[in-house]
């Protein structure tokens, strides 16, 4: 089995270097994330990484068994003061090996997905490596909730125009794979460059 960990890693510090030339209005940008500045989602991607099962399963129950407010609480201190006090949080976390419960590619699709969460907010795009996106690709349209990929890619063919990728079949939806693995977690601004026959059907499944 492929080890994710070092994907983890590269997408990591990918991301730090992109979010060292931001501005302070950059930071406080909305990002793709519904109510969560381009900080705040900097914050999220800090905790996730700090989480362990103890902290998450305690904290899911105190929150009254709500991820949401779960995720909401727990991102809070982490996205906390300047955005350099937010990178010097992000700066070890970039080489660990500490994820969120349950498979690597839940790490890798983290902070891919956030990550394009804050580019594409921006007018940006991240290069990923093609292994990297067929990893994520591979593994969210098996998943179940709360990303519900299988359920989006159901019926569908999907089809990658930059790399070797295909899955499923029925009406197609073809695009860049960042753009599909994006929509199979719900973001359906993120297939404006992809077409085919069931881009409706995919788009409507958010």
């Amino acid at each position: 089995m492929t080890d994710l960990m070092p994907m983890v890693h590269a997408e990591r510090r990918a991301l730090a270097n992109y979010l060292e030339g931001l501005s302070p209005e950059q930071w406080a940008a909305q990002s793709w994330c519904e109510k969560w500045t381009v900080q705040d989602v900097t914050g999220h991607i800090i905790a996730a990484a700090n989480i362990t099962a103890p902290h998450f399963f305690g904290g899911f129950i105190k929150s009254g068994f709500s991820f949401d407010k779960f995720i909401e609480g727990d991102l809070r201190q982490y996205a906390a003061g300047s955005p350099a006090d937010v990178l010097a949080r992000f700066t070890p976390i970039i080489t660990s090996n500490r994820k969120p419960p349950g498979p690597a590619y839940v790490a890798l699709g983290e902070v891919m997905a956030h990550g394009e969460d804050i580019r594409r907010a921006l007018g940006d795009r991240g290069e990923h490596p093609k292994e990297h996106l067929r990893a994520v690709a591979d593994a969210y349209v098996k998943t179940g909730r709360p990303l519900s990929g299988k359920r989006r890619a159901e019926g569908l063919r999907l089809r990658a125009t930059d790399i070797d990728w295909s899955h499923g079949s029925g009406p197609e939806v073809s695009g860049p794979a960042m753009s599909l693995i994006l929509g199979l977690t719900g973001r359906s601004k993120a297939l404006v460059d992809c077409e085919g026959e069931g881009l409706s059907v995919l788009a409507g499944r958010a």
